[in-house]
């Protein structure tokens, strides 16, 4: 089913439009990001990078009935990814999130971005017993990072707003089984 990314702060509309499409076909989770008006800023390259200092997509998804053990999914307009398995530990003092990030090495996800004029389309794919990480039913969010070609103050998107200027929040995760049909 094809949806559109809110505004993440505020849960207005996008700035720029931003859609993000979720199959599932033979266990097999695909998410087709399209992301309208881009600078393609990318500073960093290659396998395992954080990529959310540039413009990128990502998906945060996992099982764990206490939405403290997820899968990070990131992906740039250069179609460099990062995977990482994340431990929230909730919220600092500054309301920052406190994270431990263990990269996967053995990349178990299938990518592809393709640009136009000034867009890009970006696909990650995967099954969806690699992202199991509990008991618990799937949950996830869906996101878009745009710097407006390095600006410090991100444009940032969510298919669920976390009302927060950031993503990791799990309270704003949804169940995957409500955005498939």
């Amino acid at each position: 089913m094809l949806y559109e990314l809110k505004n993440c702060r505020d849960g207005s509309s996008a700035t720029y439009n931003t859609t993000v499409d979720i199959t599932e076909k033979d266990n097999v989770l695909t998410f087709i990001f399209t992301a309208e008006h881009t600078e393609f800023y990318c500073p960093h390259s290659g396998y395992n990078k954080i990529h959310s200092e540039g413009d990128a997509c990502e998906v945060l998804i996992g099982s764990d009935p206490e939405r403290k053990v997820y899968y990070e999914i990131e992906i740039n307009p250069n179609n460099d990814l990062m995977v990482a398995e994340m431990v929230n530990h909730g919220f600092d003092e500054n309301n920052e999130p406190i994270l431990d990030i263990h990269f996967v090495d053995d990349c178990f996800v299938k990518s592809d971005a393709t640009r136009t004029d000034n867009a890009y389309i970006a696909t990650v794919s995967f099954d969806k017993n690699c992202i199991l990480s509990g008991e618990g039913e799937i949950y996830f969010n869906a996101y878009r990072l745009e710097t407006d070609g390095g600006e410090m103050d991100k444009h940032l998107f969510a298919l669920i707003p976390t009302m927060l200027p950031k993503f990791h929040a799990p309270e704003y995760f949804v169940f995957l089984k409500d955005y498939i049909k």
